[in-house]
Protein backbone atom coordinates (compact mmCIF):
# COMPACT_ATOMS: atom_id res chain seq x y z
CA UNK A 1 0.00 0.00 0.00
CA UNK A 2 1.49 3.50 -0.62
CA UNK A 3 1.10 7.00 1.08
CA UNK A 4 -1.17 7.95 -1.85
CA UNK A 5 -3.87 5.26 -3.35
CA UNK A 6 -2.97 4.40 -6.72
CA UNK A 7 0.73 5.89 -6.66
CA UNK A 8 3.72 3.38 -6.77
CA UNK A 9 5.68 3.50 -3.31
CA UNK A 10 8.94 4.64 -4.35
CA UNK A 11 12.37 2.49 -3.32
CA UNK A 12 12.58 4.80 -0.41
CA UNK A 13 9.51 4.48 1.87
CA UNK A 14 7.55 1.62 2.35
CA UNK A 15 4.24 2.31 3.32
CA UNK A 16 3.62 -0.65 5.62
CA UNK A 17 2.47 1.29 9.02
CA UNK A 18 -1.10 1.25 10.33
CA UNK A 19 -0.26 5.26 10.46
CA UNK A 20 0.08 5.34 6.92
CA UNK A 21 -2.94 2.93 6.21
CA UNK A 22 -4.91 5.83 8.17
CA UNK A 23 -3.68 8.41 6.05
CA UNK A 24 -4.80 5.74 2.85
CA UNK A 25 -7.94 5.60 4.21
CA UNK A 26 -8.50 9.51 4.55
CA UNK A 27 -6.67 10.57 1.81
CA UNK A 28 -8.87 9.82 -1.72
CA UNK A 29 -7.74 7.70 -5.12
CA UNK A 30 -7.24 10.45 -7.75
CA UNK A 31 -7.82 7.60 -9.95
CA UNK A 32 -11.36 7.15 -8.90
CA UNK A 33 -13.66 9.01 -10.70
CA UNK A 34 -16.49 8.98 -7.45
CA UNK A 35 -17.51 11.85 -6.37
CA UNK A 36 -19.77 12.64 -3.48
CA UNK A 37 -22.84 14.47 -4.76
CA UNK A 38 -22.76 18.75 -3.56
CA UNK A 39 -18.82 18.14 -3.56
CA UNK A 40 -16.98 20.17 -6.35
CA UNK A 41 -14.21 18.55 -7.65
CA UNK A 42 -11.49 20.42 -6.30
CA UNK A 43 -12.71 19.14 -2.48
CA UNK A 44 -13.74 15.64 -4.01
CA UNK A 45 -10.02 15.18 -4.35
CA UNK A 46 -9.65 14.59 -0.30
CA UNK A 47 -12.20 12.00 1.37
CA UNK A 48 -12.41 11.90 5.38
CA UNK A 49 -12.79 8.39 7.04
CA UNK A 50 -16.64 8.95 6.83
CA UNK A 51 -16.64 9.83 3.41
CA UNK A 52 -14.60 7.12 2.59
CA UNK A 53 -16.54 4.76 4.46
CA UNK A 54 -19.81 5.98 2.60
CA UNK A 55 -18.03 5.39 -0.79
CA UNK A 56 -17.14 1.70 -0.18
CA UNK A 57 -20.89 1.37 1.24
CA UNK A 58 -22.31 2.64 -2.14
CA UNK A 59 -19.77 0.60 -4.11
CA UNK A 60 -20.95 -2.64 -1.82
CA UNK A 61 -24.88 -1.84 -2.62
CA UNK A 62 -24.09 -1.74 -6.02
CA UNK A 63 -22.04 -5.24 -6.59
CA UNK A 64 -24.79 -7.23 -4.46
CA UNK A 65 -27.32 -5.51 -6.29
CA UNK A 66 -26.08 -6.76 -9.85
CA UNK A 67 -24.25 -10.29 -8.07
CA UNK A 68 -25.67 -11.19 -4.75
CA UNK A 69 -24.50 -10.68 -1.30
CA UNK A 70 -22.99 -14.17 -1.26
CA UNK A 71 -20.82 -13.58 -3.91
CA UNK A 72 -19.63 -9.91 -2.73
CA UNK A 73 -15.93 -10.36 -1.72
CA UNK A 74 -13.76 -6.65 0.16
CA UNK A 75 -12.07 -7.48 -3.19
CA UNK A 76 -14.35 -6.92 -5.19
CA UNK A 77 -15.75 -3.97 -3.43
CA UNK A 78 -12.31 -2.72 -3.47
CA UNK A 79 -11.70 -2.97 -7.34
CA UNK A 80 -15.04 -1.73 -7.76
CA UNK A 81 -14.08 1.98 -5.14
CA UNK A 82 -11.52 1.68 -7.05
CA UNK A 83 -9.14 1.60 -4.35
CA UNK A 84 -6.67 -1.20 -2.36
CA UNK A 85 -8.06 -3.91 -1.00
CA UNK A 86 -6.18 -2.34 2.46
CA UNK A 87 -8.38 0.38 2.60
CA UNK A 88 -11.51 -1.70 3.05
CA UNK A 89 -9.96 -3.80 5.47
CA UNK A 90 -9.06 -0.53 7.29
CA UNK A 91 -12.58 1.00 6.66
CA UNK A 92 -14.67 -2.10 7.88
CA UNK A 93 -13.21 -5.23 9.82
CA UNK A 94 -14.43 -7.96 7.29
CA UNK A 95 -17.15 -8.50 4.81
CA UNK A 96 -19.98 -8.85 7.69
CA UNK A 97 -19.15 -5.34 9.64
CA UNK A 98 -19.13 -3.73 5.77
CA UNK A 99 -22.83 -5.63 4.95
CA UNK A 100 -24.15 -4.58 8.62
CA UNK A 101 -23.24 -0.89 7.05
CA UNK A 102 -25.22 -1.34 3.90
CA UNK A 103 -28.45 -2.59 5.44
CA UNK A 104 -28.34 0.67 7.94
CA UNK A 105 -27.40 3.04 5.17
CA UNK A 106 -30.87 1.25 3.06
CA UNK A 107 -32.67 1.78 6.40
CA UNK A 108 -31.44 5.75 6.69
CA UNK A 109 -31.88 6.15 2.97
CA UNK A 110 -35.74 5.33 3.69
CA UNK A 111 -35.80 6.97 6.60
CA UNK A 112 -34.57 10.52 4.62
CA UNK A 113 -36.97 10.53 2.13
CA UNK A 114 -39.78 10.71 4.95
CA UNK A 115 -38.05 12.81 7.52
CA UNK A 116 -37.00 15.21 4.28
CA UNK A 117 -40.33 15.74 2.65
CA UNK A 118 -41.72 19.04 3.08
CA UNK A 119 -45.34 18.01 3.78
CA UNK A 120 -43.78 15.91 7.06
CA UNK A 121 -42.07 19.01 8.43
CA UNK A 122 -44.91 21.59 7.52
CA UNK A 123 -47.53 19.92 9.01
CA UNK A 124 -50.14 21.41 11.63
CA UNK A 125 -52.95 19.52 12.11
CA UNK A 126 -54.44 17.83 15.12
CA UNK A 127 -55.89 14.92 16.40
CA UNK A 128 -56.36 11.12 15.56
CA UNK A 129 -58.15 12.02 11.81
CA UNK A 130 -54.48 14.39 11.72
CA UNK A 131 -52.05 11.52 12.91
CA UNK A 132 -54.06 8.92 10.05
CA UNK A 133 -53.41 11.63 7.51
CA UNK A 134 -49.77 11.93 8.48
CA UNK A 135 -48.96 8.32 8.43
CA UNK A 136 -50.82 7.81 5.51
CA UNK A 137 -48.95 10.69 3.76
CA UNK A 138 -45.59 9.27 5.38
CA UNK A 139 -46.22 5.49 3.99
CA UNK A 140 -47.06 7.79 0.68
CA UNK A 141 -43.49 9.26 0.88
CA UNK A 142 -42.57 6.06 2.08
CA UNK A 143 -43.47 3.41 -1.03
CA UNK A 144 -42.58 6.07 -3.83
CA UNK A 145 -39.38 5.32 -3.09
CA UNK A 146 -39.74 1.75 -2.33
CA UNK A 147 -41.13 1.28 -6.14
CA UNK A 148 -37.93 3.51 -7.64
CA UNK A 149 -35.73 1.00 -5.45
CA UNK A 150 -36.41 -2.41 -6.50
CA UNK A 151 -33.43 -4.07 -6.67
CA UNK A 152 -32.64 -1.96 -3.35
CA UNK A 153 -35.48 -3.74 -1.56
CA UNK A 154 -35.00 -6.80 -3.08
CA UNK A 155 -31.53 -6.78 -1.15
CA UNK A 156 -32.22 -6.14 2.17
CA UNK A 157 -34.39 -9.18 2.18
CA UNK A 158 -31.00 -11.12 0.65
CA UNK A 159 -29.04 -9.16 3.12
CA UNK A 160 -31.39 -10.69 5.70
CA UNK A 161 -31.44 -14.76 4.32
CA UNK A 162 -27.70 -14.83 4.10
CA UNK A 163 -27.46 -13.41 7.56
CA UNK A 164 -29.56 -16.36 8.57
CA UNK A 165 -28.37 -18.71 6.49
CA UNK A 166 -24.85 -17.96 7.15
CA UNK A 167 -25.19 -17.72 10.67
CA UNK A 168 -25.96 -21.67 11.16
CA UNK A 169 -22.32 -22.41 10.27
CA UNK A 170 -21.42 -18.62 11.27
CA UNK A 171 -23.03 -17.79 14.40
CA UNK A 172 -21.49 -14.31 14.38
CA UNK A 173 -23.52 -13.66 11.26
CA UNK A 174 -26.48 -13.41 12.75
CA UNK A 175 -25.85 -10.29 14.15
CA UNK A 176 -26.07 -8.81 10.51
CA UNK A 177 -29.50 -9.51 10.57
CA UNK A 178 -30.43 -8.63 14.40
CA UNK A 179 -28.98 -5.54 13.93
CA UNK A 180 -30.70 -5.01 10.63
CA UNK A 181 -33.71 -5.28 12.46
CA UNK A 182 -32.68 -3.44 15.37
CA UNK A 183 -32.13 0.06 13.17
CA UNK A 184 -35.18 -0.78 11.81
CA UNK A 185 -37.13 -0.67 14.61
CA UNK A 186 -35.27 2.70 15.64
CA UNK A 187 -35.87 4.40 12.44
CA UNK A 188 -39.36 3.48 12.14
CA UNK A 189 -39.92 3.87 15.97
CA UNK A 190 -38.44 7.97 15.63
CA UNK A 191 -40.73 8.26 12.57
CA UNK A 192 -43.61 7.23 14.82
CA UNK A 193 -42.49 8.86 17.77
CA UNK A 194 -42.56 12.37 15.42
CA UNK A 195 -46.23 11.92 14.13
CA UNK A 196 -47.53 12.02 17.31
CA UNK A 197 -45.65 14.93 18.62
CA UNK A 198 -46.91 16.97 15.60
CA UNK A 199 -50.33 15.52 16.05
CA UNK A 200 -51.08 16.29 19.80
CA UNK A 201 -51.46 12.71 19.99
CA UNK A 202 -50.04 9.33 21.92
CA UNK A 203 -49.19 5.91 21.10
CA UNK A 204 -51.77 3.64 23.58
CA UNK A 205 -49.04 0.96 23.35
CA UNK A 206 -45.39 1.34 23.82
CA UNK A 207 -43.92 2.88 20.61
CA UNK A 208 -41.53 -0.15 19.94
CA UNK A 209 -44.44 -2.37 19.87
CA UNK A 210 -45.96 0.10 17.16
CA UNK A 211 -42.41 -0.03 15.58
CA UNK A 212 -42.48 -3.99 15.23
CA UNK A 213 -46.20 -4.04 14.12
CA UNK A 214 -45.53 -1.40 10.91
CA UNK A 215 -42.53 -3.17 10.34
CA UNK A 216 -43.66 -6.73 9.88
CA UNK A 217 -46.74 -5.21 7.67
CA UNK A 218 -44.22 -3.21 5.68
CA UNK A 219 -42.01 -6.29 5.17
CA UNK A 220 -44.73 -8.20 3.89
CA UNK A 221 -46.39 -5.84 1.80
CA UNK A 222 -43.12 -4.79 -0.37
CA UNK A 223 -42.20 -8.85 -0.16
CA UNK A 224 -45.77 -9.55 -1.83
CA UNK A 225 -45.49 -6.85 -4.37
CA UNK A 226 -41.13 -7.43 -5.75
CA UNK A 227 -43.46 -11.16 -6.40
CA UNK A 228 -46.69 -9.71 -8.30
CA UNK A 229 -45.88 -5.43 -8.34
CA UNK A 230 -49.21 -4.79 -7.86
CA UNK A 231 -49.28 -0.86 -6.76
CA UNK A 232 -52.79 -0.94 -6.67
CA UNK A 233 -53.30 -2.82 -4.18
CA UNK A 234 -50.63 -1.65 -1.78
CA UNK A 235 -52.15 1.81 -2.17
CA UNK A 236 -55.37 0.06 -0.43
CA UNK A 237 -53.02 -1.85 2.03
CA UNK A 238 -51.43 1.65 2.88
CA UNK A 239 -54.85 3.39 3.34
CA UNK A 240 -55.28 0.05 5.67
CA UNK A 241 -51.99 0.62 7.81
CA UNK A 242 -53.19 4.06 8.19
CA UNK A 243 -56.21 3.02 9.74
CA UNK A 244 -54.82 0.73 11.91
CA UNK A 245 -52.01 2.83 13.55
CA UNK A 246 -54.13 5.01 14.21
CA UNK A 247 -57.17 3.10 16.54
CA UNK A 248 -53.84 2.82 18.64
CA UNK A 249 -53.72 6.29 19.52
CA UNK A 250 -55.44 8.98 21.77
CA UNK A 251 -55.54 12.64 21.61
CA UNK A 252 -53.73 14.65 24.50
CA UNK A 253 -55.27 16.95 26.18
Amino acid sequence: MCARIGQQPSNSRACLSSQEERFDCEESNELTPWRRPGLTSSVATRLSVEERRAHLIEAAIGLAERKGVASVTTRDVAQAAGVSLGVVHYCFDNKDALMTEVVKTLTADLRDTVDEDPNINEWHDKGIEALRSFIRVALGVMWYDIERTRNRQLLTYEITTYALREGESVPERLGIAREQYAFNDAAVGAILQKATALTATTWTQPVEVMSRLLLSIIDGIVLRWLVDEDSDTVMSLLDRIADILAAQASATR
